[in-house]
């Protein structure tokens, strides 16, 4: 891959050479620099302050409520792992921490449960059955704020930044859904 993306930037360059367009090539790589920082700082911020909510809503007992909640649902999704509460409290996490769009700040305890599950995979492998329906959950999971495109959206001038939000709740929503009776049609087939 590596390989690939040398060539690109040589025939770039050769191209650039080539063709007279020194300048338009020099001002690309002075500015792609600058530009990515432009965009890599906002995001950067908008992570760590929802992070910093994130830190005060578990000081609070509020994520622990909403593991709480989400427990008995986690029970009936994932159930080699009933007696593990080790591992539900990490897809709980994960899954709280997913809805309200810190994907980056989820990874921690998405990478605690999938070590928890793989205690449990007979087959260490392949994927368990838990493991699998989890990663739907992951990728697939409904998400109520999604913060990095609210914030990519505020940074590139939308002049209402939040307005996409009830669809991305719907389309989540039904991504989540079509992923989970996915899984478990699958699982009921290969049984």
């Amino acid at each position: 891959m590596n390989l690939i993306w040398i060539l690109l930037i040589l025939a770039s360059l050769a191209y650039g050479l080539l063709t007279g367009s020194v300048s338009s090539v020099n001002q690309v790589i002075v500015n792609v620099g600058r530009e990515t920082l432009e965009l890599a700082l906002p995001l950067v911020a908008a992570t760590c302050f929802w992070s910093g909510i994130l830190n005060i809503a578990r000081e609070v007992g509020l994520l622990n409520m909403l593991q709480k909640l989400l427990s008995p649902l986690l029970r009936f999704l994932f159930p080699d792992l009933r007696n593990d509460p080790e591992a539900l409290g990490y897809i709980a996490a994960n899954i709280t921490i997913n809805v309200f769009g810190l994907g980056s700040a989820a990874t921690p305890s998405g990478l605690k449960a999938m070590e928890c599950m793989q205690r449990h995979n007979p087959d260490k492998k392949t994927a368990s059955r838990a493991m699998v329906t989890f990663l739907v959950l992951n990728t697939a999971g409904v998400t109520i704020l999604s913060t990095t495109i609210v914030s990519l959206r505020a940074q590139f001038g939308a002049l209402n930044p939040t307005d996409f939000m009830p669809l991305a709740i719907i389309a989540t929503s039904c991504a989540s859904i079509g992923g989970l009776a996915l899984d478990r049609w699958v699982n009921y087939r290969g049984k």
